[in-house]
């Protein structure tokens, strides 16, 4: 019991701080709190507050020096592909920004992918894509979580790649569908997750059309991309 307390009470220091190192409140080269005040303000052991500044640490956001305390590291060090800084992130940026920086560096690297997945051309992955194809086309009636399925879309888009340099990104691409699947409904008066687009992607695919393949992409998500930098307000956000 007492492990489950100092493990609740230091995910909760973390949370807290990651929050606030995300939301600027320590910005890159201050100090953070020292251990005895982040014990005095959560009522935590130093156990716990070690374990939470360790694993900020391991997310890229803390570098530590005896007797220095812990100072927040450039923003070039932080993992922004570890799921637990992605949503602190998105706490913390305005929906227009985020949403438009998710779809940026979606657009560097998704296209790409869906060219290699033609180009390589397995039978099983390509299989998997459209598996997570027909599961979209059953979310779009009722029978299935439409952002699970058209995350899974993508993800095997990743995986059919070959290239386990791609498979990280499954993280980015969760937390961009997630948060922006409201507001990007609300731009374009229905599901993002676009049967249509994603059919002319898979297709493509299918086909081994590399050029094919990364034209699709590139126009399924440019397009999100532009009405989210145009739209006069954005709603919706998650």
């Amino acid at each position: 019991m007492a492990g489950d307390q100092t493990s609740s009470v230091t995910d909760e220091i973390t949370n807290s701080l990651g929050r606030e190192i995300l939301g600027g409140l320590f910005p890159p080269g201050s100090t953070l709190l020292g251990e005895e005040e982040i014990c005095a303000r959560f009522g935590a052991s130093r156990s716990a507050a070690r374990e939470a500044v360790k694993i900020l640490w391991a997310k890229g956001l803390l570098v530590t020096r005896p007797r220095r305390g812990s100072r927040i590291r450039p923003l070039k060090d932080w993992n922004f592909l570890d799921p637990s800084v992605l949503g602190w992130l998105r706490e913390s940026a305005t929906p227009r920004h985020f949403i438009a920086e998710l779809l940026e560096v979606r657009l560097a690297f998704e296209c790409e992918a869906a060219a290699l997945a033609a180009s390589r051309n397995d039978t099983d992955e390509i299989a998997a894509i459209r598996e997570a194809f027909e599961a979209m086309r059953a979310a779009s009636l009722g029978q299935g979580d439409p952002v699970l399925s058209d995350a899974a879309f993508h993800e095997a888009v990743l995986a059919a790649t070959g290239n386990r340099f791609f498979l990280p990104l499954t993280a980015l691409i969760h937390t961009a569908l997630q948060y922006s699947v409201p507001t990007t409904n609300a731009l374009f008066g229905h599901p993002v997750g676009d049967l249509d687009a994603h059919g002319k992607v898979l297709k493509a695919i299918e086909a081994g059309d590399s050029a094919g393949a990364r034209k699709a992409m590139h126009e399924m998500l440019s397009e999100v991309l532009a009405r989210v930098r145009t739209a006069v307000e954005l709603t919706g956000a998650a």
